[in-house]
Parts: C-alpha cells; structure tokens; sequence
C-alpha cells in the first residue's frame, strides 16, 4: 500500500536573526524545499519583544531556525493558526528546538511521507483584570511568572485555586507552568520534571518566605487566581519570559489552561528520557 504524501506548498523560515551564518542555512533550507517545489517564505527575528508583533505568515508549516527563545517566540506568532512547528536547534541547549541543523532534512522527509506525524503542547492562558476590565491577556507554552520588580522586597499575593484560598503567598515570586515548561525556570527555581505529554499545571512559589510552602502540581482544569493586596513593592506578570506587564493593588491575575496547543513536528527517534539524560546530565555529566 502506497502512502500518499502530506500537501505541503509553503514552508516559513523563521529565524534568530543574531546567530551567527544563520543567511547561510536559510539559503540551504529555502534552496532545499524549493527542490520539492514547495515556496518559502523567511521570517528574521530580532530576540527582541518586537518579534512578538510579527504577523503570522501564511504557510503549511514553519521551520523554526534558532534555540528554544526562538521555538517561544514562533509558538506566540502562531498560536492561534495550529500550523505545525519543526524545531531546528541553532542555539545552545536546545530542550524544544531538538532536531539538529543537520537533520532537519531527514526529520521533514519523515513527515513529507506520513512515517511521523504531530504532537501537541499544553499551553497556559492568562488574564488580568483592572476594576472589571481585561488590560492584559496572553498565552504561554512554558511558564507565566508573577514576581517583584525589585529583589528588595517580596511579593504578596491571595492565591486560590478552584475559588478556594490556598495561600496568603510572601515570596520573591510565583512560576506557573506547563509539563513543557517543568524544565525551564521552574525547574532552577526548585519545581518537579513532569513528562511533557502530560496536562498539568505547576504552581511554584519562588524563594518563599514560609519553608512549608512548596510546588504543587494541579490538574489541567484548575483555575488559579491571584489577587494583588496593597503591597510596598513593584510587581510584574512575565509570559515566556519575553512579554512583562505590571500589576498593581486590587489586580486580579487568572491563569488556566490555554485555549490552543503548540502543535510540533515529531522527532521519531528522540524520546523524552532521552531528552533528559542527555540535556539534564542523567548519564553522569552534563551533555548540553
């Protein structure tokens, strides 16, 4: 039985414009698909929070061509368009960007020919509300950070789930992040691993003033609230690290699931202990 190949007519090329010969492997990979008869278009980040407005292109997959802050920035861009997402790593670590330059050939020809197919990614959605009205809404695929702006002072926060209080927070901060996100800041700031084709929520206060205070994970359908009370510090709300609102006193912050996914090409050979072992030095040293 013949498979029939995926319809695959416009590729986008999204890159970290600041790598170093990244002109040259968009070339190669534009030269590459354009053998396939498939039309490309690129699209250069800056690493900067202006990438954040970049439209999304119009496109049946998109290469992303940089670290994991590159896979962030194209899962923002294209949130709402579920367009299938091939990590290339042109970064340094590399935990979601996890299909080498060198193999991006190999990896597309297995999803050109139905030999793999697509996974999925929870993903967090936030709100802020001001006196009734949304000032501030956005997504994230690794973590939503709640934290001082200044290390002076700590952070003070009503924290409910489910509508019930489950703490009068005092800490430096408060992580809530996604299975994806375990690994990220999260994970530096004490949190637990949790396999990435879970859908959970991770609730880790950052440096908190009470040692009873510990990360808990939660189901994918809680619903946390944090309410601001009057305070004698600067707080900020930070999606994936590239995207910082300020909240104030009577803010109330609601973080859940998010109504999209991230959606990413599989890598057929790379499973999630693999990830670990090799990019978390479970094999005895650090690999990255």
């Amino acid at each position: 039985m013949i498979t029939q190949k995926r319809q695959i007519r416009r590729v986008a090329i999204i890159a970290n414009s600041t790598k170093p010969n990244v002109q040259e492997i968009c070339d190669r990979f534009v030269k590459y698909f354009n053998s396939y008869g498939i039309s490309t278009c690129v699209v250069m980040l800056t690493s900067t929070v202006i990438d954040l407005n970049t439209e999304a292109p119009n496109c049946d997959l998109a290469v992303s061509l940089g670290g994991d802050g590159t896979v962030l920035t194209c899962v923002a861009i294209l949130k709402e368009k579920a367009i299938p997402i091939l990590a290339v790593n042109f970064g340094t670590f590399g935990y979601i960007a996890e299909t080498p330059v060198d193999e991006m050939e190999k990896v597309f020809e297995s999803y050109l020919n139905r030999a793999s197919g697509i996974y999925t990614r929870m993903m967090l959605d936030v709100t802020v509300r001001r006196n009734d009205d949304v000032v501030f809404h956005s997504s994230s695929l690794n973590d939503v950070t709640v934290s001082t702006i200044s290390n002076a002072r700590m952070a003070r926060m009503d924290m409910y789930v489910n509508g019930i209080l489950a703490s009068k927070l005092k800490a430096d901060g408060l992580i809530l992040a996604t299975p994806t996100g375990s690994t990220a800041y999260s994970l530096a700031a004490g949190g637990p691993i949790l396999d990435a084709s879970l859908d959970a929520i991770i609730v880790n206060p950052i440096c908190p003033f009470t040692m009873s205070v510990r990360p808990l994970v939660v189901n994918q359908d809680s619903v946390i609230r944090l309410v601001i009370p009057k305070q004698n510090t600067d707080l900020s709300i930070t999606c994936d690290g590239h995207e910082a609102f300020s909240v104030f006193e009577g803010d109330e912050i609601t973080i859940t699931k998010g109504e999209n996914r991230a959606v990413f090409v599989e890598k057929p050979d790379r499973k999630f202990i693999e990830v670990l072992r090799d990019k978390l030095g479970w094999a005895g040293g650090f690999n990255a």
